[in-house]
């Protein structure tokens, strides 16, 4: 018996395991006894690293001056304040501009090279050790666009050329420059406003920087976790657009998902990696945020089938004007809560909007709306309840509630509110769309089946075999623009031998026209009972057709011709026939269903042995190539054809409707001699 593969391969593990462990009792066998080892003993006062926290009361002052980077500077007037807070929390309220720290690290003796590890310091600064410059965060001297103010920083305490311990204990003078930018004093405090800064062993500082780094990017997870899901979900309905791009709702909710998570990656991006200025970041920031805005009315608008009059324009102009309020802080025009506050007065008419169109819906128990609105109001309601308190404790009225700033514990991560509302509306469309693309396509189904039960009765009503008339030589073709068309005919025998046809337009075209054209067959079929006179006929249609066309119209042609060749004939409003390529004109006339009572006067005229009679709808007329027609005179040129080529060259030349063709040739009448009233006609 065969062993199957993945037994073997277990077995041959099995095997080499027990190899091993025979093998490692052999060799212990044969090992001398170990000696004795006394425990290790690990003293907490002795076996430290080398490394010390800075936090604590450094020197500090106001002002700038270069002298205060020199270690022999007599710094002993300066106030000492806390080192983990920020100088407007300690006596300095709202200070800008320069300001120095000032402390001393004692180096032990035997020590290697050692490393300063500085929390982030707003905004910008410089350090100096033992007078020397080490370093720099961000812009010096100060620019109005710094960027670096968000990331821990490693400088050079002492350096160790020769990589040999130094043999003396030393004392090294650290005095950092601190720029703090105007535009932010009021809101955010200047200087070391956090714990953690330290000094020690510069592969320990190494570590400790990298572990720092590492857990700032694991705060932002959620950040990742949103940017992800939402870009990936934004660009699956992108992909739905491309399939139904006529379904603008689509690209309007892929343009709110995707400015969305791309700002929320565009964030990440600036306070973790720091790649932006400032200024550029505002402006990026402000855009995504208006595309939010503008996508959120016009999605709205379409699945809520709100109407998008005065007060939605506005409100659209104001939104898509909103990045410019949150950079005018920056030359000086407005402080930073003025331009904050701008930004929310063009930003609030959005959500209001939404807001209040979600409500009414609701209220009119609108499924849509009903789904939307509590996952809407989360989202859009808490992003303007952070604003308020950001605008707030901007303006100094209020410190920032904690509990907007929190996150949600959620081991072994953390989301915060923001993401988390976010997460849960972007799960709401998602679950909305699916619902809308559902029902779109239970939609279709049913429609494709009125199609094809309509293409049928088409089928049944429309002749496709021509009965053959002695005299007479019929050919039709009939190419509808969609499944089912609104153009019609009927070839018909009559009692004296001769043919009645009926050629007509519905206005529009699919299934509204398909199931007009049967109504007008089954009358023609019913009216010919009773009568072959074309102007009676066109009558009677009328007065079917008179209320039931809802707002549109058909075109209508009749004639009856007899055995003898001649044609009696009836228009309304329908193409006039060919004889030979030759139009024949005949009595104008209203189409059918516009007005009733209307008389249809007849016209007459013959056919000899030989001639062609050609009868078109206007879809052969009003074929289209490049903005190009085909036109009356090519129309009148291919009416002495076949029907299939003037069919054929009306589709090649680019079709845009039905299109129908009738083509009548005459072999002449078995009567010898012809009435007086056909005799007239043909002198005529």
């Amino acid at each position: 018996m065969r062993v199957p593969f993945k037994f073997r391969v277990q077995l041959l593990r099995m095997t080499i395991a027990a190899f091993l462990v025979s093998s490692g009792s052999i060799l212990f066998a044969f090992q001398p006894a170990a000696q004795s080892v006394a425990p290790s003993v690990f003293n907490l006062g002795q076996d430290r690293q080398p490394i010390a926290s800075l936090d604590g009361m450094w020197r500090f002052h106001p002002g700038d001056n270069s002298a205060w980077a020199n270690p022999a500077f007599d710094d002993s007037a300066w106030p000492l304040i806390a080192s983990d807070r920020s100088w407007s929390d300690q006596g300095y309220p709202a200070m800008s501009g320069y300001a120095w720290y000032r402390f001393t690290v004692q180096i032990p003796a035997r020590s290697k090279a050692s490393s300063l590890l500085l929390v982030p310091i707003y905004t910008s600064y410089e350090v100096y050790v033992d007078g020397h410059f080490a370093g720099t965060s961000g812009h010096m001297p100060p620019v109005i666009a710094p960027h670096a103010m968000f990331e821990f920083q490693q400088f050079p305490l002492a350096e160790d050329s020769t990589g040999e311990p130094k043999p003396a204990a030393r004392t090294v003078h650290v005095a950092i420059r601190v720029w703090h930018s105007q535009i932010w004093a009021s809101y955010i405090g200047g200087g070391s406003s956090r714990a953690g800064s330290m000094a020690g062993e510069s592969s320990l500082i190494a570590a400790q920087l990298r572990s720092r780094q590492y857990a700032q990017k694991f705060i932002f997870v959620d950040d990742y976790v949103y940017s992800v899901v939402g870009i990936i979900v934004g660009l699956t309905i992108l992909g739905l657009f491309c399939f139904r791009p006529k379904e603008h709702e689509y690209l309007w909710c892929a343009i709110l998902l995707l400015s969305l998570a791309v700002d929320s990656a565009f964030q990440i991006a600036y306070y973790v990696y720091a790649f932006f200025p400032v200024p550029i970041f505002d402006l990026v920031d402000g855009a995504l945020i208006a595309a939010n805005l503008t996508a959120a009315l016009a999605f709205f608008s379409i699945v809520l089938r709100a109407r998008r009059d005065l007060v939605w324009h506005i409100t659209l102009a104001l939104a898509l004007l909103s990045p410019f309020a949150d950079v005018l802080y920056w030359p000086g025009w407005l402080s930073v809560a003025a331009s904050t506050a701008l930004q929310l007065i063009f930003w609030l008419p959005s959500s209001m909007w939404v807001l209040v169109i979600l409500a009414r819906r609701a209220f009119r128990r609108d499924m849509d709306a009903l789904l939307l609105l509590v996952p809407t109001g989360l989202y859009l309601g808490f992003g303007f309840i952070y604003n308020i308190a950001t605008l707030l404790s901007q303006a100094g009225w209020m410190a920032m509630p904690e509990v907007l700033l929190d996150s949600l514990p959620l081991p072994p991560f953390t989301i915060h509110w923001t993401n988390l509302f976010n997460l849960i509306f972007l799960a709401a469309l998602l679950a909305f769309l699916i619902r809308r693309f559902t029902q779109a396509r239970q939609s279709e189904e049913r429609y494709a089946g009125q199609l094809d039960a309509a293409r049928q009765v088409q089928q049944v009503l429309l002749p496709e075999a021509i009965a053959e008339v002695p005299g007479f030589a019929v050919d039709c073709v009939y190419h509808p623009a969609e499944e089912v068309g609104g153009d019609f005919f009927q070839i018909l025998p009559v009692s004296e031998g001769g043919l009645l046809v009926v050629i007509g337009d519905v206005a529009g075209k699919g299934l509204p026209a398909a199931m007009m054209v049967s109504v007008l067959v089954g009358a023609i079929r019913t009216e010919i009972a009773h009568t072959s006179d074309p102007g009676f006929i066109l009558a009677s249609l009328n007065e079917r057709m008179y209320g039931r066309s809802q707002g549109g119209f058909t075109t209508c042609l009749c004639l009856h011709l007899s055995a003898e060749g001649v044609i009696t004939a009836a228009s309304a409003g329908h193409l006039s026939p060919y004889r030979d390529g030759i139009e024949i004109l005949l009595e104008p006339a209203l189409p059918l269903g516009i007005l009733s009572p209307i008389h249809y006067e007849t016209s007459t005229f013959v056919l000899t042995p030989g001639q062609r009679l050609t009868l078109v709808s206007d879809g052969v007329l009003e074929a289209q190539n490049h903005h190009e027609l085909l036109g009356f005179d090519r129309t009148r040129q291919l009416s002495t054809k076949p029907a299939a080529e003037i069919a054929a060259a009306a589709r090649e030349f680019g079709q845009n409707d039905d299109i129908t063709v009738v083509t009548i040739a005459f072999h002449g009448s078995p009567a010898a001699i012809l009435p007086d009233s056909a005799q007239q006609a043909l002198a005529t």
